[in-house]
């Protein structure tokens, strides 16, 4: 069946719910990129190396908001650790809060499974982010089935040389020869709608070193009010570098002292202990889901509406994943 780059699941979920804050991702207008895997191999096969380092990649300015990366022939190659890839280098944002960064790598007849790798000002190696990070997602209102992950960039120490500064996205050569079951969009559709599912094969679908990925840069301290706190992401490694990883336990301690410091900008009437409890335990939820954001919009609603507790509550599920 044709791979479509949005399924029927999603097109009426989002047309019933009138859904317009997410970007459509223009799939088809790549469709040369995601569609011939074997092609895309075959290109890198031939492929040369670009550096002796990452010091002498070519870095270009990641700004605000939503990029979308095409990777094929025409990006630069380089031989990583699990082989010849071709990759995109970017410079992050400077003069934030923490950084959210969303990477999707969007399903179509080919799919990239995207691979990170975290640079310091001096272009050392401070993680690298795989399959802890990145997992299918199917598809949703607007967005296309994809392979999705999330990257957190603590911003408390600026002007610090170990500070994040680079990131790296590329397809590691050892994924490539694998594949990505997604959901066959009729069973989507019968999920939505509550139906039974047909009994059909979901579409299997290769890896490529080529593809179209989607990436948002979010500033959270923007319109949060908790500039401070960082929760650091999941590293699979810390590899081709003999530096050691930048240590985040400092910077989560000033981090989680200077948010317990703020205070709500406007006193609220107190709340009652039962909408308190309620509170709590969304914020804690939300954490332990890793959806820090929600986490966050829950502590601002709370102290609006009078939370003495809220903060604090969040900061310490924060700490508790920090351990896990």
């Amino acid at each position: 069946m044709k791979l479509v780059k949005m399924s029927i699941a999603a097109m009426v979920t989002a047309l019933l719910a009138g859904c317009s804050g997410s970007m459509v991702v223009p799939v088809q207008e790549h469709a040369s990129i995601l569609s011939n895997a074997d092609q895309a191999k075959q290109a890198l096969s031939q492929a040369t190396n670009c550096c002796t380092g990452f010091n002498e990649f070519n870095y270009v300015s990641l700004p605000e908001g939503e990029t979308l990366l095409a990777i094929d022939g025409k990006q630069p190659s380089y031989q990583f650790d699990e082989g010849m890839s071709y990759f995109a280098a970017y410079r992050l944002p400077a003069n934030t809060g923490n950084l959210a960064i969303t990477l999707a790598s969007q399903v179509s007849k080919t799919v990239l499974v995207p691979k990170v790798i975290m640079l310091d000002a001096q272009f050392k190696v401070t993680r690298v982010l795989g399959e802890s990070v990145f997992a299918y997602q199917p598809a949703h209102l607007l967005d296309n089935d994809r392979i999705e992950g999330r990257v957190f960039v603590d911003r408390s120490m600026p002007g610090n040389p170990a500070t994040e500064t680079y990131m790296v996205v590329y397809a590691p050569a050892n994924e490539t020869a694998g594949s990505t079951t997604i959901l066959h969009p009729a069973k989507a559709f019968a999920r939505a709608n509550g139906t039974v599912e047909p009994d059909i094969k979901d579409p299997v679908i290769p890896h490529s070193p080529w593809g179209l990925v989607q990436i948002k840069v979010t500033d959270m301290a923007k319109g949060q009010g908790l500039e401070a706190v960082f929760k650091p992401e999941y590293a699979d490694k810390v590899a081709m570098s003999q530096a050691k990883p930048a240590t985040t336990a400092v910077a989560a301690t000033a981090a989680t002292t200077a948010a317990v410091a703020a205070a709500p900008s406007k006193p609220a009437p107190a709340m009652l202990s039962e909408t308190e409890s309620f509170y709590n335990a969304q914020i804690e939820k939300a954490v332990k889901a890793g959806d820090i954001d929600k986490a966050m919009q829950l502590v601002n609603e709370a102290e609006r509406a009078g939370s003495t507790k809220a903060k604090s509550v969040f900061i310490d599920a924060v700490k508790r994943s920090q351990k896990n």
